[in-house]
C-alpha cells in the first residue's frame, strides 16, 4: 500500500515537472519570438528607412546632372567631356545663351550610335559649366512649329536635329552633320556607298557657335578663291569660323574685298596675281589712312614666279626664299625627313594665348622667310618661328647636285618659316593703330594633319596670332575627337555582370567564407550576429542587395561610375542592420551569421 501510494506522487511529482517544463518551454518561446519580432520589427523599419533614403538621394543625383558634372568619361580620350580650353572660356561668358536641340532627349540618350551619345553628353557639359548656357530639346513631332520663332534671325530651314544657339544678338543653327567629320565607306556586297562618322567636331562647333551670337562685334574674314597649290584653304575656313569670324569667300580676278572685311587670307596662288588684285590690296590695308587691317599671306614651295606679290611683300619687310627649309639635326625632326622641321615657339607678343607652349609647331617643307629690315619710318618686322642654328635651305641647284652625284653647299644656320610685317599710324586719340601682314613659309603648315592634334601648337599658335592681331582677347583651338579610340562603352549586359558580381557574388562569398570561423572566435572578433536564423539572414542580406539594384536603375547605364558607387549603399545598410541588432552572445538565440563591417 505505502509502495503504491509512493508511485502514485512519484507520478504526481513526474506530471507537475513535465507541466512546469512544457510551460517554461512555452514562455521562453514567446519571449524569443517577442525578441525576434522586436528585432525584426526594428531591423525593417530601419532597412525600409535606408532604402528611401537611397531612393530619394539617386532621384537628387539625377535632377542634379542637368547642373553638376555627375558621369565620369572612362573613354581613352575624353570623347564625352569638354577641354579645359573651353571651360576656361565658358567663365567669360555673361549674356544668357541658349541652345536648342531640335530633337527629343530620349533619341540622344538612349540612341544606339555612338555619335549620337557622344553629341548628347557634350550639348550638356555647356549647361553645367556655365548657368547663363541652357540646354532644351524639343521634339518638331510633337511641335512642329516651335521653329517659327527664329524666322526673324535666321532666314534658312531649321530641321529635325538641328543645333540652335541662340543670344540676344543673333543666332546660329547646326545641324548634326556639321558636329562630325567623316569619311565614305563602301559596301561591296550592295555597291553603295555611305558616310561614316570618324571624329567628331562637337565641341568645337558649338563652342565657336556660343562664341558668335555673343560677339558683340565679329570681325569680318575674307578668303580669296583662286587657282592655289595650297593645301590648307579649308581648314583655315574652319579655325576662322570656329573663332567667331565671319568668313566670305571672294574671287580676287571679278571681285572687290568687302569695306567692313577686317582679314584678307590668301592661301599660296599658284599663279601670281595682276597689278589691279595688288592695288586692291593696298588699299584694302591702308584703309583710307586708317590701318586696323590684317593680311595672312600662305607660301608653298610648289609656286611659280610671283613678282608682284614678291614686290608688294617687299613693302612689308618680308621676302619668301626659294627652296625648302631643313635641319640636319634628327631631334628637330619630325619623321625622317630633313624638311618636316619642329620648331618651338619662342616667348612674343603674339603667344599670350598659347596653352602650352613648349609644344613644337611643325613647318613642312616650307620656304624660308627673310626680314628685309627690323623697322622702317613707322614699319617693323618680327620673326615668329625660326629653326635652331642645324637649320638650312635646299635649293634646287643643290638637289641637281645631289642627283648629278655631288656634294651640295649645306650651310646651316637659323631659318626664319613665318614672320610679321607691321605698320602703324596715331588715332584721333594718340593711339598706335596697326595694318598688319602675316607671311607662314608653307600653306602646309595650317594642314589638318597638324593643326587638329594635341601633340603640335600649329592651331593653337596660328589662332593666337590671328586673334592678337585683329584685337580678339580670346579664341582656342579644339582637336576633333576620334570615335574609333577604345572606348569603355557599357552594354546592358555588361551592367547584367556587374550586378551579378558586385550584388550577389561578393556578398554571398563573404558570407559562405565568414560561416567557416567557429562561433567562439566569431565572438572574440567581437563580430556582429542577427537574430532570426536563416530567414533573417536573406533579408538583412536581401534588402541592400535590392536597395542596390534600385539605385544602379534609377542612376541608368549613362552614369555607371555612380550607379556603381551606389551599390554601396546595400553595404551602408547592412551595417546600419548590424549596429541595430547588436547584443551579447547567446548560442541560442543566433542561428546564422553575417560579416562584420567594423
Amino acid at each position: 500500500m505505502a509502495k503504491e501510494k509512493k508511485n502514485a506522487e512519484n507520478t504526481k511529482n513526474t506530471a507537475v515537472s513535465a507541466d512546469e517544463t512544457t510551460e517554461k518551454a512555452a514562455k521562453n518561446k514567446k519571449a524569443f519570438n517577442k525578441r525576434k519580432f522586436k528585432y525584426g520589427s526594428i531591423a525593417t523599419a530601419i532597412t525600409v528607412v535606408v532604402i528611401a533614403v537611397v531612393v530619394l538621394v539617386n532621384v537628387v543625383v539625377n535632377m542634379a546632372s542637368d547642373k553638376v558634372n555627375m558621369s565620369i568619361d572612362l573613354t581613352t580620350n575624353g570623347n564625352f567631356e569638354i577641354s579645359q580650353q573651353t571651360i576656361d572660356y565658358l567663365n567669360t561668358v555673361t549674356e544668357p545663351v541658349s541652345i536648342v536641340c531640335m530633337s527629343d532627349e530620349l533619341t540622344f540618350q538612349t540612341s544606339n550610335y555612338i555619335y549620337y551619345k557622344q553629341a548628347y553628353e557634350v550639348l550638356k557639359k555647356y549647361s553645367i559649366y556655365n548657368d547663363n548656357i541652357t540646354l532644351k530639346f524639343v521634339d518638331m513631332v510633337k511641335d512642329p512649329t516651335y521653329a517659327d520663332r527664329y524666322k526673324d534671325k535666321y532666314k534658312g530651314e531649321i530641321s529635325a536635329y538641328s543645333i540652335v544657339v541662340e543670344s540676344d544678338k543673333r543666332i546660329k543653327v547646326l545641324t548634326i552633320q556639321d558636329l562630325y567629320n567623316t569619311e565614305t565607306q563602301f559596301d561591296y556586297s550592295s555597291f553603295t556607298s555611305y558616310d561614316v562618322p570618324v571624329s567628331s567636331k562637337a565641341e568645337q562647333e558649338i563652342t565657336s557657335a556660343i562664341m558668335y551670337v555673343t560677339d558683340p562685334d565679329p570681325m569680318e574674314a575674307v578668303l580669296f578663291k583662286s587657282e592655289t597649290s595650297g593645301t590648307s584653304y579649308d581648314n583655315i575656313n574652319s579655325l576662322l569660323v570656329a573663332n567667331g569670324y565671319e568668313v566670305t569667300e571672294i574671287d580676287p580676278l571679278v571681285d572687290t574685298i568687302p569695306e567692313d572685311a577686317d582679314i584678307v587670307v590668301i592661301d599660296a596662288p599658284l599663279n601670281d596675281y595682276d597689278t589691279n588684285v595688288i592695288d586692291m590690296l593696298y588699299d584694302f590695308l591702308d584703309n583710307g589712312g586708317n590701318l586696323g587691317k590684317n593680311l595672312i599671306y600662305l607660301a608653298d614651295y610648289t609656286q611659280k614666279s610671283t613678282a608682284n606679290i614678291d614686290v608688294f611683300l617687299a613693302e612689308w619687310g618680308i621676302k619668301v626664299e626659294d627652296g625648302v627649309v631643313g635641319d640636319q639635326d634628327t631631334n628637330n625632326l619630325q619623321g625622317q625627313s630633313y624638311y618636316v622641321v619642329r620648331n618651338y615657339i619662342t616667348d612674343n607678343d603674339y603667344s599670350g594665348n598659347v596653352a602650352q607652349t613648349a609644344l613644337p609647331v611643325i613647318d613642312y617643307q616650307s620656304r624660308p622667310i627673310t626680314l628685309l629690315f627690323d623697322s622702317k619710318d613707322t614699319r617693323s618686322t618680327v620673326a615668329l618661328l625660326q629653326t635652331k642654328d642645324t637649320g638650312f635651305v635646299m635649293t634646287e641647284d643643290m638637289q641637281a647636285d645631289i642627283q648629278n652625284g655631288n656634294t651640295p653647299n649645306i650651310v646651316n644656320g637659323v631659318q626664319t618659316t613665318m614672320a610679321l610685317g607691321r605698320k602703324y599710324v596715331f588715332d584721333s586719340d594718340n593711339n598706335m593703330v596697326f595694318s598688319n601682314v602675316l607671311v607662314i613659309g608653307s600653306s602646309e603648315t595650317m594642314d589638318e594633319a597638324f593643326t587638329s592634334t594635341t601633340y603640335y601648337n600649329n592651331g593653337d599658335y596660328f589662332v593666337s596670332i590671328l586673334n592678337t592681331m585683329a584685337g580678339k582677347n580670346s579664341g582656342i583651338s579644339i582637336v576633333a575627337k576620334d570615335l574609333s579610340a577604345a572606348t569603355f562603352d557599357i552594354d546592358k549586359g555588361t551592367v547584367s555582370r556587374y550586378m551579378v558580381l558586385f550584388v550577389f557574388v561578393i556578398p554571398l562569398a563573404v558570407l559562405k567564407l565568414r560561416r567557416k570561423l567557429p562561433l567562439e572566435k566569431r565572438k572574440e572578433r567581437g563580430l556582429y550576429y542577427i537574430r532570426g536564423g536563416k530567414g533573417a539572414m536573406v533579408f538583412y542580406a536581401g534588402c541592400p542587395m535590392v536597395i542596390a539594384v534600385i539605385a544602379l536603375l534609377i542612376n541608368g547605364t549613362d552614369y555607371l561610375a555612380v550607379g556603381l558607387l551606389a551599390l554601396l549603399s546595400g553595404l551602408v545598410a547592412y551595417f546600419i542592420c548590424c549596429q541595430s541588432n547588436k547584443c551579447e552572445f547567446d548560442e541560442e538565440d543566433y542561428l546564422y551569421n553575417l560579416p562584420s563591417m567594423v
